[in-house]
């Protein structure tokens, strides 16, 4: 039987680009690893425009990032992330709540992809990525050395303390698929809650980040996304539902973000209090969201940009 681990992964990265830097738990970590694109990756980044940190994984994380990868490109001068810190599921003494969170329905192997693919999309676009403890001296310098103006969280297994939530001038925010605005979905299983409720519609949700785990203030939400099938039943596959929730995500990120940038070019410093993120959603959009589940099976391929993200892209200035 194969076994799956850090070495497979350092494997595949180098392979990518020998020129890569792989620093194993750097400082006093006890897990994870720093991994510095090589020098010839993304030559054109410009490193301009608000700089933003992204502390996200498993395969909605990686939607994240492509996402806001394709808005700095797209925006070279505006945008620069300077940073990903990812879970790494692959380690056996990394405290990210394997067992409590979504990763326990992937196995070793898949988590190899997963880890694999949003570390590879980072490095390839220039961007370093960290793996390791947060809530160390090292994790603490790391985010002072990288010294973003904002940072963005989806699907994070680390309790983030003080120095990450209090350094960025222009705040820190958490994406959560449920109604935490009614105090619905908090905590490591929000699709469960669903499942308990018996509920027929829920909202994803972004709000500041807070010390205690999904409490701080809702910034705003999505409309109403349907999660049963056509014949009214709840799905008992998570993932299925899963896959409803997060398909405003995208397009959220790229409204906060857009905001984010244009507070820093204004010098409107501090967090984000509120946005109507709802009121940005086309008639078509939101009937889409309304539409009844229709896959029977999960699926744990990666989500990609949806159409109307694409089209908000491209037409934001």
């Amino acid at each position: 039987m194969i076994q799956y681990n850090e070495n497979e992964l350092d494997k595949e990265l180098l392979n990518s680009d020998s020129n890569r830097k792989i620093i194993d738990k750097p400082g006093d970590s006890s897990w994870g690893q720093l991994i510095i694109p090589g020098k010839g990756e993304n030559s054109s980044k410009t490193k301009k425009g608000m700089k933003l940190l992204i502390m996200a994984s498993y395969r909605t994380g990686l939607l994240l990032l492509k996402t806001l990868v394709e808005f700095e490109k797209l925006y070279p001068d505006r945008l620069n992330i300077v940073g990903l810190i990812t879970d790494d599921p692959l380690s056996p003494d990394a405290k990210i709540s394997l067992k409590r969170r979504i990763w326990r329905f992937f196995d070793d192997k898949e988590k190899l992809d997963i880890e694999d693919a949003i570390i590879e999309t980072a490095l390839s676009n220039g961007i370093p990525c960290y793996t390791g403890a947060v809530k160390t001296n090292y994790g603490h310098s790391l985010i002072k050395k990288w010294n973003p103006d904002a940072i963005e969280v989806f699907v994070f297994g680390q309790i983030i303390d003080s120095p990450f939530i209090s350094l960025p001038v222009y705040g820190i925010y958490n994406y959560h698929p449920a109604d935490l605005l009614h105090h619905h979905g908090a905590g490591p299983r929000p699709y469960q809650d669903l499942i308990e409720r018996n509920a027929s519609t829920s909202r994803f949700t972004i709000h500041q980040l807070s010390l205690e785990l999904d409490a701080g203030h809702v910034l705003g939400q999505s409309p109403d996304i349907n999660v049963r099938y056509k014949n009214g039943e709840l799905p008992n596959e998570l993932l299925i539902i899963e896959d409803k929730m997060i398909v405003p995500m995208d397009f959220m990120s790229i409204l906060l973000t857009k905001q984010l940038i244009l507070n820093k070019e204004n010098e409107i410093k501090g967090k984000i209090e509120s946005f109507d993120f709802a009121s940005h959603f086309t008639d078509d959009q939101k009937e889409e969201l309304l539409e009844p589940i229709v896959s029977l099976e999960n699926s744990k391929e990666t989500p990609q940009l949806s159409s109307y993200a694409l089209s908000l892209l491209n037409n934001l200035w």
